[in-house]
């Protein structure tokens, strides 16, 4: 094997080709070149030690040694990087090139981890989220969003807003957010706005600027419609109702206008009683007062109404109709009912026919002389055609303008049964009868068949 060696300068160098293998030293720059055979000048050997003339194959080589490595240019690791000692990189950092890859943190952090830009990062995700996290103090600009929180709020001035271990609230503010019972059940929804399923009991005072539903309790202040109308007037101690219709001021009922009328029920009730007035000292229970007139027509009245059919869809009435009462009752201990004892009806004369506009009527004072269980009827009735028929059924039509059932007694003067010939031929006599004719001057009375004079 034979060596070749050159020297000259590098401008010589720079017209040769050298062999390969060939030493080429330039005598100016104090350079070394090996040939290749191709290569004009050779190529260049680093004889003064601090650069590579070309890259460098290790060959499956380490490089060892005790010092540094000084690079100005990028490092391509394709396998892994272990260093021992501290690790400073500069300029933006980027851990792993696949959302598989991890990073594992054995070490502590010793330094605030800062996003960088505000409000725009987050940590950890809905599909992948951090377990538990401990913290002295978060600071959180806008909502908390958990299905539970087990920790004690306390405020900026150290006031203890929520006591986990009690269970206590004191709070002044606004809460946004879905709270739930321990069976999950939504007790406030903020969307709806809702209290649901639960009692809010309050020791000492409750303040709200609006209240719905029902409330069971003390209640110590003024209560205003949505309109803010006064309803309670928690100041004067009283109460305002005024719908509109009807308006209750101080001990008087007021209507809105005259055609307006104050009803205790509605055609469509089906329950009794509808108002029952106690009184126990004696006094008038009811008390109307109107003013006198010199007409029946227009003296102040008490109506007593009925319908025929039903109360919603009423249709003609008919003969015989009864239409109200007046009843008197007394209570019975032994049935711990009340019996009637006596009444003042009103009805439609069972003698005469209805029709458009008209329904003659009848009136009946009726007695009861039997029991509670089985009355018996005593009546005393005047109707259309102005006939008075006494002690008799509350069916009976008279056939006279006094029918008496039994005897009569009169005490004192009475003017009785004053009738011209005429008007004495027209009635339907009865054996018995007595009347006076004022065509005749007599008092007649009459037998089975025919009138006859009386001495």
């Amino acid at each position: 094997m034979a060596l070749r060696l050159r020297r000259g300068t590098n401008s010589e160098r720079g017209l040769i080709t050298p062999a390969d293998g060939e030493l080429v030293y330039t005598t100016d720059t104090k350079r070394l070149y090996i040939g290749d055979g191709t290569t004009v000048g050779g190529n260049p050997v680093d004889t003064a030690g601090t650069a590579f003339g070309s890259n460098v194959d290790l060959n499956n080589y380490d490089l060892t040694g005790t010092g540094n490595i000084n690079i100005t240019g990028s490092i391509t690791a394709t396998g892994n990087i272990t260093a021992d000692g501290n690790l400073t990189l500069g300029g933006n950092l980027i851990i792993g090139d696949a959302p598989s890859d991890t990073v594992s943190f054995l070490a502590k952090v010793e330094s605030h981890v800062l996003p960088d830009v505000d409000g725009a990062r987050n940590l950890g995700s809905s599909t992948n989220k951090f377990n538990q996290i401990w913290a002295n103090t978060i600071h959180i600009t806008d909502d908390v969003i958990a299905p539970s929180v087990n920790a004690n709020i306390v405020g900026d001035d150290s006031t203890v807003l929520l006591n986990r271990a009690t269970g206590a609230l004191n709070a002044i503010g606004t809460f946004k957010g879905q709270v739930q019972g321990t069976d999950n059940t939504t007790i406030i929804e903020p969307g709806a706005k809702t209290v649901t399923g639960t009692t809010i009991t309050a020791t000492t005072k409750m303040v709200a600027p609006l209240y719905e539903g029902g409330f069971k309790g003390e209640f110590n202040g003024s209560v205003f419609g949505d309109d803010s109308t006064l309803i309670v007037d928690g100041v004067n101690n009283r109460v305002v109702i005024d719908n509109g219709t009807v308006n209750f001021v101080g001990d008087q009922i007021q209507t809105a206008n005259s055609t307006t009328t104050l009803k205790l029920g509605e055609t469509t009730d089906t329950y009794g009683k509808t108002l029952q007035i106690i009184n126990t000292d004696g006094s008038y229970p009811i008390v109307t007062r109107g003013l006198a007139n010199s007409s029946v027509t227009d003296a102040s009245k008490i109506a007593l109404t009925s319908y025929h059919g039903s109360m919603t869809t009423p249709v003609q009435a008919t003969d015989g109709d009864w239409i109200q009462s007046v009843t008197g009752q007394v209570w019975d201990p032994s049935t711990s009912s009340d019996i009637i004892t006596s009444l003042v009806a009103f009805r439609i004369d069972n003698n005469e026919t209805v029709a458009p506009g008209t329904a003659k009527g009848k009136l009946a004072f009726i007695n009861n002389a039997g029991t509670g269980a089985s009355p018996v009827l005593k009546a005393m009735t005047f109707d259309a055609r102005g006939y008075l028929a006494i002690n008799n059924t509350v069916d009976y039509v008279p056939t006279a303008a006094l029918d008496v059932t039994g005897n009569s007694v009169v005490t004192g003067y009475s003017k009785f049964g004053n009738l011209t010939t005429v008007e004495r031929d027209a009635l339907t006599a009865e054996m018995g009868m007595v009347i006076y004719n004022t065509t005749d001057n007599k008092f007649q009375g009459r037998t089975g068949v025919a009138w006859v004079d009386l001495h």
